[in-house]
Formats: structure tokens, C-alpha cells, sequence
């Protein structure tokens, strides 16, 4: 029996070996074998029927970060959604991959040799003080980054622009439209404002129990409360220097501490790992850091905890659509530190009662009927303004007659916005357009603070002896936008069809 046994163990070894190696493979491979049916919820991206797990699916997100860091923005923009305002970075990853699957469908596949030299002259170091070292310890190490992901994404950056200029090529600007540009830009203006302000109109409005009733029972659906989110933390704080260090003992030890946090990170996000319980291995002084842990209750967006409370980026990210519940963030940059959350639990938004919902009612319907109110007003001071102004009297007579006050604004064009004004921004947009002794449509002012008027008195165009190369410059801008635009339609066709 013994030398039976003998005689077949190295071969059932071998059997056995075989068996582990495939069932690991099954259960860590981020390739989804059976499309989607099995563990479907550890399937956030879907694109080309490939299954994208969690953790893969992070690892390309987190590629927005880096490209952002690194200056790559206009990259960034387009995989992300040029019309986008929220956070959520699902959006960039299927873009990434459907990226690199028409690089290849079309034989782009810059070398090697091409992305070892576009590295060195990514936008980031452009600026003097930015080094290899300050690039793989504050930029990749802490997006959990390696030389071989930055690689990946240069090559993935120059695909970018060369379908770009694929798509967009034999496209010119016209000489025309940087003339209309340059003029539009350089012409100045000299005006006058008249602000109508919202507040003035709140005192008269009475907002009514029946009003607030009805309501509730119009739009009893959407009244819920906001989502909530509960996290694990580790923050940890570089240990202090003497005060007569050097600066390459504090460059050296920043570099310890990067390097020891990425560690400590390596080990929080373990796959299985428990969180508050490897933090607390890192609990008090230690050689290259000191660290605090503990645990936030579920909060909303909006009241974030004091830690967070003044890193609105980072609050937003942890709310975006794309985080589960166990996910653990990548080192986040907190003070003279950094800090690691784990995603503990998650409250979802739930119906309000009416008594609940009493008081942001009331706010919705005082906002509404004010804004309705000042809207009115402006309207009817414009026609009246049109009116006067019309039958030969001056603007700044016209709103006085009105009992209006009309602000004179300091000199200003479209490219140089009047200084020190509030609402300067709004008040360009406005005049884009109109002629001389012309007054602007009613526009609304930021921050439902009301609306205002601007009436155009005099535009000049200043002679400049750098004109031409203005215009140049205008041309290839308008070059570079309508290739923008013919991209992002193919683009966006090719997402459509992933």
C-alpha cells in the first residue's frame, strides 16, 4: 500500500497544485468568466460585456486623479465629461477603456521609446520646483500609482491626441472668425449697472400652512432625507524636525514618511483585511509618522465631520456613486498629513414627514415667489428704461425717475473683466453682443441674489501693435475646439456602441 502511494504522489501532487492555481485564478481574476451572473454585485463597470470589478475599477479611476495632478486636463475633461458637475468617476473609466480599445481597433500604440520621452515633458514639469522625486512620492505613491501605471497612462495620453488629430484632421480656422474673436474680446466698454436685489422682495411674501400642505403632496416623492455615510479613519502625521534641519534632512524624511504611509495603506486595503484592527497596529509614535484612528458616524455631504470639514474635494469623493461599502480610499492629503477612510455603512435617503420637511418647504417657496417678484420688477423697469431712453432721455436720468440706481463701471472688455465689481463675470456675459446706448436683457445674478441691467454707453477698440499675433492665436484656439468637438461626437458614438 505504502509503495502504491509512493508511486502516485508526485503525480496527485501535481493534480492538486493544478486545482489551487485555477481556483485562485477564478476567485482574484478581475475577468468577469460568466458575464455578469455570479457576484454581480462586485460588478460597478460593465463595458464590451467585461465584467470590471472593484478593485480594478478603482485602480482606473483613480487615473482622473493622476491626470489632473500631472496637468493633463484637457485628457481628463473629455474622458470625464465635459458637462459634467458632479465627482462620480464611473463615467472616465468606461471612457478609459473604450479609449484604448479604439487605439487598438485603429493600430495607434506609441512605443516605448514615445512615452519615456513624453514623461519628462508632461505640463507638471513645467513648473520649476516639481521633480521625478515629488512626482512619485506626492502624486503616484499616494493614487497607489507605479512607474508602470504612469507609463500606462502616458501611453493612453498620446493615444488621446493622436485620435483626436486623427479625427479631426484637415480642419482650419477661418481668418474671419479670429477677427470676430479678437474684437469680441479686445473691444472695451464703458457702462453702467442697475442691480435688483432678491432680499428686497422676501418681507412680502407670506408663505402659508395650505401652501406648504400642498406642497408636500406634490412633491411627497423627492422630499427625502439626505444620504448618509459612516467611516473608518487613520490619519497620520509626519513626526516634527529640528528646527535647524536641513533642507535634505527634511526632503529625506519626507520621503521616509511618504514611503511608510504608502505601506501603512498597503495594508488597510488588504483584501479581507480589518480595518480599525491593522490601525491600530499603527497606533502612537512610531519611527516615521504619528497617527490618530477612530470612526466617523454616518453624515451627510453637506455636514461633514470637523476632520473633513474643510476638504470639500475629498468629502465629494467619498460620495461619489462609484464607492461601495468597504471600499478604502488612497491616502488623502489632511493638514500637514495624510488620512486613509474605509467606507463602513451606508444610509439611504428615506421620505420625509411633513413636519420634517416643513421648514425646507417653506425656504423652497420663499426662494421661488422672491425670485418670481424680482424677476418682474427688473422686467418692468427694462421696459420702462427702453422707453425713456428712447424718447431722448439719458440712462442715468431714466433710473432715477424709476428710483433706481444706476452704478457707473470702471472701463472693462470681455478679456479684462471690470476690477473690484461685484458680479463682474455676470455682467460681461451680458453686454456680449449689444450695441452702443443698448440695455441688456433682465440677467440673473449668482447665488439666487437677484438679477441686474447693464445699459452699454460707449465701445472702443484700442489700436495694438500685437493684433496679428493675437488673431494667430485665436485661430488655433478655434482649430483646437472644433477638433474638441468632432472628437467628443465620435467619441461619444463609440461609447454609445461599447
Amino acid at each position: 500500500m505504502l509503495a502504491t502511494f509512493r508511486h502516485i504522489q508526485k503525480g496527485l501532487l501535481i493534480v492538486v497544485t493544478v486545482i489551487i492555481v485555477v481556483a485562485f485564478a477564478f476567485l482574484y481574476s478581475d475577468f468577469d468568466f460568466v458575464e455578469g451572473t455570479l457576484a454581480r454585485s462586485d460588478c460597478p463597470v460593465k463595458v464590451y460585456d467585461r465584467c470590471y470589478r472593484q478593485s480594478e475599477t478603482v485602480k482606473l479611476a483613480n487615473h482622473f486623479n493622476v491626470a489632473l495632478e500631472l496637468g493633463l486636463y484637457d485628457f481628463a475633461t473629455v474622458m470625464f465629461g465635459e458637462d459634467r458637475l458632479d465627482n462620480d468617476r464611473t463615467n472616465f473609466v468606461i471612457s478609459l477603456v473604450v479609449l484604448r480599445r479604439e487605439a487598438e481597433r485603429l493600430g495607434i500604440e506609441p512605443s516605448p521609446e514615445e512615452i519615456k520621452a513624453a514623461i519628462p515633458e508632461l505640463p507638471v514639469f513645467r513648473q520649476p520646483w516639481v521633480t521625478a522625486q515629488y512626482v512619485e512620492n506626492g502624486i503616484l505613491g499616494p493614487n497607489g500609482f507605479t512607474q508602470s501605471d504612469l507609463a500606462a497612462l502616458v501611453k493612453d495620453y498620446l493615444s488621446f491626441q493622436r485620435l483626436r488629430d486623427l479625427v479631426g484632421a484637415g480642419i482650419e480656422g477661418l481668418p474671419s472668425e479670429a477677427t470676430r474673436r479678437y474684437i469680441r474680446q479686445n473691444q472695451r466698454y464703458t457702462a453702467s449697472v442697475v442691480r435688483f436685489d432678491r432680499s428686497a422682495f422676501v418681507d412680502g411674501i407670506e408663505i402659508t400652512a395650505e401652501d406648504v400642505g400642498k406642497y408636500f403632496k406634490e412633491n411627497e416623492d423627492e422630499l427625502l432625507s439626505e444620504p448618509r455615510r459612516g467611516f473608518d479613519y487613520v490619519r497620520f502625521s509626519p513626526l516634527p524636525l529640528p528646527e535647524d534641519a536641513t533642507n535634505e534632512a527634511k526632503a529625506k524624511a519626507n520621503l521616509e514618511f511618504a514611503n511608510a504611509v504608502n505601506r501603512a495603506y498597503a495594508d488597510l486595503s488588504d483584501e479581507g483585511a480589518d480595518f480599525l484592527q491593522v490601525a491600530a497596529q499603527y497606533a502612537g509614535e512610531r519611527a516615521e509618522f504619528s497617527t490618530e484612528s477612530g470612526s466617523f458616524d454616518p453624515f451627510s455631504q453637506a455636514e461633514p465631520p470637523e476632520l473633513l470639514a474643510e476638504d470639500e474635494g475629498t468629502v465629494e469623493q467619498l460620495f461619489s456613486g462609484a464607492r461601495h461599502p468597504g471600499d478604502v480610499s488612497v491616502p488623502v492629503e489632511s493638514g500637514d498629513g495624510w488620512i486613509v477612510l474605509h467606507f463602513r455603512e451606508s444610509i439611504e435617503p428615506e421620505p420625509l414627514t411633513l413636519e420634517q420637511a416643513e421648514p425646507a418647504i417653506r425656504d423652497a417657496l420663499l426662494a421661488t415667489r422672491s425670485n418670481r417678484a424680482v424677476n418682474d420688477a427688473a422686467s418692468e423697469a427694462l421696459g420702462k428704461l427702453n422707453e425713456a431712453v428712447a424718447g431722448g432721455a439719458s440712462f442715468a436720468e431714466a433710473s432715477a425717475a424709476l428710483g433706481l440706481e444706476a452704478e457707473s463701471l470702471p472701463n472693462f472688455s470681455q478679456s479684462e473683466p471690470p476690477a473690484d465689481v461685484a458680479d463682474s463675470f455676470v455682467i460681461v456675459s451680458a453686454v456680449d453682443g449689444l450695441a452702443e446706448g443698448s440695455i441688456s436683457a433682465v440677467t440673473e445674478r449668482p447665488a439666487g441674489e437677484g438679477y441686474l441691467l447693464v445699459h452699454v454707453e460707449r465701445i472702443e477698440l484700442y489700436e495694438d501693435d500685437e493684433a496679428e499675433g493675437a488673431k494667430g492665436a485665436l485661430a488655433a484656439t478655434a482649430k483646437n475646439q472644433i477638433q474638441r468637438s468632432l472628437f467628443t461626437a465620435w467619441f461619444n458614438q463609440r461609447r454609445a456602441e461599447s
